[in-house]
């Protein structure tokens, strides 16, 4: 019988993402899905004040208030090793084939697979991260963000990850079709790559300000 696979998406109010972000990428999710069986996807959401499922999606409380990338510290936490493994997608990508072809490129779901940062090559970047279960890696992050004086946040969370674990593999070293849309030095795309199956914002401009 096969599996479902779980993605996981985190919204966070207050900044530039809505509810129709997390619509219309749950609706590419699913209608580029090829298997008879749709993913199971949840949204971590700082609106929610309980668990409930919409059926295409289930929504969990987002259990903090942190800004810019800090809110994502919550995939690191015991309370989501139930829902492990897992693949990340930030809101600000877009979809352009099946997500099941990114998924089976994981050679050993016990790996822990984020993005090398487009801009600094051999630094991780967390736009679209495999969360591996029972991962040592993972159980780290959390025992050093613990230790973090959260009053003294900056706006990125990669940086504190560098210091913490590292990637057991980029996306980018098993495939080729994972795109930067403001790719440095080179201006940003006009068009959609060939073989392109997922293409990265990550900042500005957004997606809606591009159409």
């Amino acid at each position: 019988m096969e599996s479902k696979k779980t993605i996981v998406l985190v919204l966070r109010s207050g900044g530039d993402f809505k509810f129709r972000d997390v619509e219309l990428i749950v609706r590419h999710i699913n209608g580029k899905w090829q298997s008879k069986v749709k993913p199971r996807i949840i949204l971590l959401w700082d609106k929610a004040t309980e668990p409930y499922d919409l059926g295409n999606i289930e929504i969990l409380p987002l259990g903090n208030q942190y800004k810019g990338t800090w809110s994502r510290i919550a995939l690191y936490s015991p309370e989501m090793e139930q829902y492990r493994p897992f693949l990340y997608i930030d809101l600000d990508t877009i979809i352009v084939d099946s997500v099941e072809n990114i998924i089976k490129l994981v050679p050993n779901s016990l790996m822990f697979i984020p993005l090398e940062d487009f801009w600094q090559k051999g630094d991780l970047a967390t736009g679209l991260v495999w969360f591996p279960a029972n991962s040592e890696k993972i159980k780290a992050v959390w025992k050093a963000w613990k230790k973090v004086d959260t009053n003294t946040l900056g706006f990125r969370m990669d940086k504190f990850l560098r210091k913490v674990i590292t990637a057991d593999l980029f996306w980018q070293q098993l495939t080729p079709s994972i795109y930067d849309f403001k790719s440095k030095g080179e201006g940003l795309l006009s068009m959609v790559p060939k073989g392109a199956n997922i293409i990265c914002f990550h900042g500005k401009p957004r997606m809606l300000e591009t159409m």
